[in-house]
């Protein structure tokens, strides 16, 4: 049974495994991953040699090169700790590597002078995924130099989508460009885009930022830093519950008051909540139930609404329900259907659902990455009905006034350096979500891009 992180490490060196052989023994592992290209075994390889060399030459010095990033109890960070603490954190001045290419010089055959070399030009840069092509490659582009890149990646090109964003060192052997440490959180567009301005501002630069100065160690540090703040934020903000409100303003609980009855005073009891003021008329269900909404004229935060739903009243053969989703319409509401139905409806019984309890339940049905189950398969026709509907909702999308940018329509946006930049955001995120989609119902955002004169 292989160790555990907090076990004493296998080598008897006294240390925990965390802290002695499991960057190196990582490593070895990846190495014998299938279906990497070539180029990506050697690599690793090499990774493995200089890990090893460096941790029987600088010790504790070497083990303590992964700290600071946030990954250190994370099995998946490995993958992007170990090249980290080979190619980029300072050991007494320079990196592991500098120092092994200089003391192993007579040991080092000329292939892996080679990879050193191609290591040695890589930098840590914020790429966004263009096209994937599952179990083989990606195109990826740097938002920090606007450097791109065919990279032949076996793993991460099944999971990631267009627009999604990693962290990660892109290293070219050749004409050959692979991923040598990659974060193991990726961002969607519009966060990326906050870590992206949030490193300008620190580094006081304007993009494209030069390749030479991506690569200096303080500039690594401070990308590093920014992404794994990003990160905190966003995992933050996905499990925190949003607040609810209705269209009063009400703090969203859904709640429900029931009451029982005599079977007999049914039609009795229909009549007098049917016969109150602001309720549509009485609706019939295939289930037996019957079904008394109760509305208001007019909507606080809809002009082009009528009017509003407040409240619904069913019955069955023998229980009264009412629901609504805030406490405030439950109490307007129960007050007078209790007035209308007086010595008719007994044993009231009160539940209520906060907005909480509701994100909580949605959440539990992700799985441990935070994507919901797969769906089951939809019948064809439906989905062409899907993509028509998709089609049809973008037709006038580029004239029609968008919330998210500021109430201008798409064309109204690009008259501004700012604007343009938010439809930017804002196409890359519905590329990004429309990416998730199965391909029979996803719409092709280029046609938007086209529509608008700002194809990639």
């Amino acid at each position: 049974m292989p160790a555990g992180r907090n076990d004493p490490c296998p080598c008897g060196s006294g240390l925990k495994y965390k802290k002695c052989h499991l960057l190196l023994e990582s490593a070895e592992a990846a190495a014998a991953e299938p279906h990497r290209a070539p180029v990506h075994d050697a690599g690793l390889r090499l990774v493995q040699r200089i890990g090893q060399w460096a941790f029987d030459r600088f010790g504790s010095e070497f083990e303590e090169a992964g700290s600071g990033l946030g990954l250190e109890d994370m099995q998946a960070g490995l993958q992007f700790m170990v090249p980290w603490a080979i190619f980029h954190h300072p050991i007494r001045g320079k990196p592991a590597v500098e120092w092994f290419a200089l003391e192993e010089a007579d040991n080092i055959s000329w292939r892996e002078r080679a990879l050193i070399d191609g290591q040695r030009q890589a930098w840590v840069g914020m790429w966004e995924v263009r096209e994937t092509v599952p179990g083989k490659s990606m195109i990826l582009a740097d938002l920090l130099s606007g450097e791109k890149r065919l990279v032949q990646e076996a793993s991460a090109s099944r999971t990631l989508v267009a627009r999604d964003v990693i962290l990660s060192r892109v290293v070219d052997f050749g004409d050959t460009s692979v991923i040598d440490g990659m974060h193991p959180y990726n961002l969607p567009p519009e966060e990326a885009s906050h870590a992206v301005g949030v490193v300008q501002d620190l580094l006081k630069s304007k993009l494209p930022i030069a390749i030479e100065r991506l690569r200096e160690i303080t500039t690594a540090l401070v990308i590093v830093d920014v992404w794994r703040k990003v990160v905190d934020r966003y995992i933050e903000r996905r499990s925190t519950p949003p607040r609810l409100t209705n269209t009063d303003g009400d703090p969203f609980r859904q709640t429900v008051d029931r009451y029982r009855f005599a079977p007999a005073d049914r039609n009795t009891i229909e009549a007098a909540v049917g016969a109150l003021k602001s309720s549509f008329p009485i609706e019939e269900h295939d289930d037996g139930t019957r079904s008394i909404t109760f509305f208001k004229s007019g909507n606080r935060q809809h002009e082009d609404w009528d009017n509003t739903t407040i409240g619904v009243v069913i019955t069955s053969p023998d229980e009264l329900r009412i629901e609504t989703n805030s406490t405030r319409r439950a109490n307007a509401l129960r007050k007078r259907i209790e007035k209308a139905c007086r010595g008719l409806i007994t044993d009231h019984q009160r539940t209520q659902t906060d907005a909480a309890d509701l994100f909580a339940a949605s959440a539990a049905s992700r799985d441990d990455e935070g994507r919901r189950p797969r769906a089951e398969a939809v019948d064809p026709e439906f989905q062409a009905v899907i993509l028509d509907q998709k089609i049809s909702f973008y037709t006038n999308w580029t004239t029609t006034p968008i919330p998210a940018l500021g109430g201008k329509t798409p064309k109204q946006a690009l008259r501004s350096l700012r604007g343009r930049e938010a439809l930017s955001a804002l196409l890359k995120t519905i590329e990004n979500h429309e990416a998730r989609e199965p391909a029979a119902t996803r719409y092709d955002v280029n046609i938007l891009r086209r529509a608008l004169g700002m194809e990639d």
